[in-house]
């Protein structure tokens, strides 16, 4: 069969036209993505600022717990001075026996308070030296997340002025392909996305790299009419 000069030109109209389907395919996907990207970095910001929000409140519980032991302990101390200010008016060795007996137990009951209000002054400054950490942490991660925002916004824009300019140029290419050529073009497109023209690598379809058939690979290099691989549907055509 004679090659077909006029079917070799529509091959290397679609090729033209692929390569704009294909940048606008990936911008639009690029494009797509970003919303989600920085719906993604507010969460991770917002996860973060509960964190500190519950170290927050996690300090403050236990700076309340600690004034909760001092006043116990002030308490007790008073206790202590009252009933040491009573030894002086008893009288009866059994009764200052016992009152003594009571004043060493609550003196006993401050040294076990006291030792509660240290562990609870090293828990504070641990917490407050983490929570200082983890705000200058966050502080650094939104500074660079709202620059990285701002970069995404620039190249938003860029992205949808450059699909502006493919798209017109896209009419123009599909305006210069035969209708019937373009309507298969067009359907295979639809259904397998990104590419539906592919090159014959070798004896395989280049892009499912499905072994082909002798034939179909001599109708390719013919150029006499449209070749589809039998595995994939999309259209083949030979490099050289």
């Amino acid at each position: 069969m004679a090659e077909n000069k006029d079917f070799k030109d529509e091959i290397r109209k679609l090729i033209e036209l692929q390569e704009f389907d294909t940048e606008i395919f990936d911008l639009t996907l690029q494009m797509e993505e970003i919303p989600e990207k920085m719906r993604e970095m507010d969460e991770s910001l917002e996860a973060k600022k509960s964190g500190i929000a519950s170290a927050e409140e996690g300090l403050k519980q236990t700076q309340v717990a600690k004034n909760e032991k001092e006043t116990e302990m002030q308490a007790k101390e008073e206790n202590i001075q009252k009933h040491e200010a009573e030894l002086y008016l008893i009288k009866n060795n059994k009764e200052y026996t016992a009152l003594q007996s009571e004043i060493d137990s609550i003196k006993a009951d401050v040294s076990l308070v006291e030792e509660e209000i240290i562990n609870l002054l090293d828990e504070i400054e641990k917490s407050k030296a983490e929570l200082e950490k983890e705000k200058k942490i966050f502080d650094e991660e939104k500074q660079t997340e709202e620059k990285e925002k701002s970069e995404m916004k620039v190249q938003e824009k860029e992205f949808s002025l450059r699909l502006e300019e493919l798209k017109a140029k896209r009419v123009g290419s599909t305006n210069a392909i035969d209708p019937e050529i373009l309507r298969q073009y067009e359907r295979i497109r639809e259904n397998r996305g990104r590419i539906a023209l592919t090159v014959v690598n070798g004896n395989f379809c280049g892009e499912c790299n499905m072994q082909l058939r002798p034939q179909i690979i001599n109708e390719a290099q013919l150029k006499a009419n449209i070749v589809f691989c039998e595995n994939c549907g999309r259209i083949l055509y030979d490099q050289d």
